[in-house]
């Protein structure tokens, strides 16, 4: 069960127009005769899909992401989840993939063929990896040292890191650097390939990755270098954001008003849980407080979608990856909650399930 729950907690992580890329080949030693793929795009739709596909007798398959943009794809089998391959999805490009779940071989576009040369760089890093998963007891084992295995986890990584930053000296103008950027742990690693990646590759279809990671280091940048005046007693930061009505949210204009700030997002299912119960505050406190969910990570249409199918019937407003106000308050989890009284004061600071706090919340703005 951990080990299902390791993989799972993998493919909930993952998450990046024209014609549609193709996935096919031949996959074998797959006993269920089916593999599910799993996709999440990094497009405006912000649509996830879990599809299951029936594999020919010789282990063909082939399969279309449900739209047209580029995201994120892991390929599983569902009898045995530690068996999956991770490929970026790029659009119009076509995919060739010929041998086993664990030892494989990419062919296809130009994309492909470069992310095939990246796989067998790595095939030694993926084998090691795979082999370290299957270790994971399927039931409870209190004698397993998880410790070793996170150790042993991020030594992987680590060495997956420097491959990938040799790949990229090597091939600077391929477009899989895009990719393999966006992936690097360490901050000092991107920015040496950052300078490295040629300006085509930059400005291309895949270049929205180095660009969406150079926007998440400045972030966590900005979010680090606010958290020294961010405390309870410190004076909110103002802000201002486009609303779900087509309006602006700016904090400032709520000065007389106890304003709670609720930072959440579709992919965080502890949000989701909680958001009856933001509701209820809503509702229950309208007369003097005015509650503000502040989207963060998700695409617009996703946003949009989010707000219409829970029913979220308060002020609604849209944190892009530019606006990082989810920084600038130094949120450190989710959903993350900050009271600010009229004065424009922050009261109280708190972050996961908001019925464990709705009581204090209450004594707080009726003092």
């Amino acid at each position: 069960m951990k080990r299902i729950a390791l993989v799972a907690a993998v493919l909930a992580a993952l998450v990046s127009c024209g014609p549609k890329s193709l996935f096919s080949g031949h996959i074998r030693g797959i006993e269920s005769g089916q593999l599910m793929f799993v996709y999440s795009s990094d497009g405006d739709s912000g649509q996830m899909a879990m599809d299951t596909v029936r594999l020919g007798k010789d282990g063909s398959f082939r399969w279309d992401p449900p739209v047209a943009e580029n995201g994120i794809l892991m390929i599983v089998d569902p009898a045995r989840f530690i068996d999956y391959q991770t490929f970026s999805v790029y659009p119009g490009q076509q995919c060739i993939i010929e041998g086993t779940l664990t030892d494989y071989e990419v062919s296809g576009s130009k994309f492909y063929k470069d992310w095939g040369v990246f796989q067998k760089m790595t095939a030694g890093n993926a084998a090691a990896r795979h082999e370290l998963m299957a270790s994971i007891p399927e039931e409870e084992d209190p004698d397993y040292d998880m410790a070793e295995y996170s150790a042993k986890d991020r030594a992987l990584k680590e060495e997956w890191d420097k491959l990938a930053v040799e790949y990229i000296r090597q091939n600077p103008g391929s477009e899989v650097c895009a990719y393999l950027a966006h992936e690097l742990s360490k901050a000092d690693d991107f920015y040496e390939v950052e300078e490295i990646i040629t300006p085509e590759v930059k400005k291309g279809p895949m270049g929205y990755l180095i660009e969406k990671k150079s926007l998440a280091l400045d972030a966590e940048a900005l979010r680090q270098a606010s958290a020294k005046d961010i405390y309870e007693g410190a004076v909110a930061p103002d802000f201002s954001l486009p609303t779900s009505t087509d309006g602006t949210f700016t904090l400032s204009e709520y000065r007389g008003r106890y304003v709670l700030l609720d930072f959440w997002g579709t992919w965080c299912g502890w949000c989701i849980e909680g958001l009856p119960t933001v509701k209820d505050i809503a509702h229950s406190y309208a007369d003097r407080l005015t509650v503000v969910s502040v989207d963060t990570r998700d695409p617009k249409q996703a946003w949009l979608k989010g707000i219409e199918e829970y029913g979220m019937d308060w002020v609604q407003v849209y944190n892009s990856d530019e606006d990082a106000i989810d920084a600038k308050y130094a949120v450190q989890g989710f959903p993350g909650f900050y009271l600010i009284d009229p004065e424009g004061i922050i009261r109280m600071i708190a972050f996961g399930e908001p019925a464990h706090f709705v009581e204090k919340i209450g004594e707080l703005i009726s003092e």
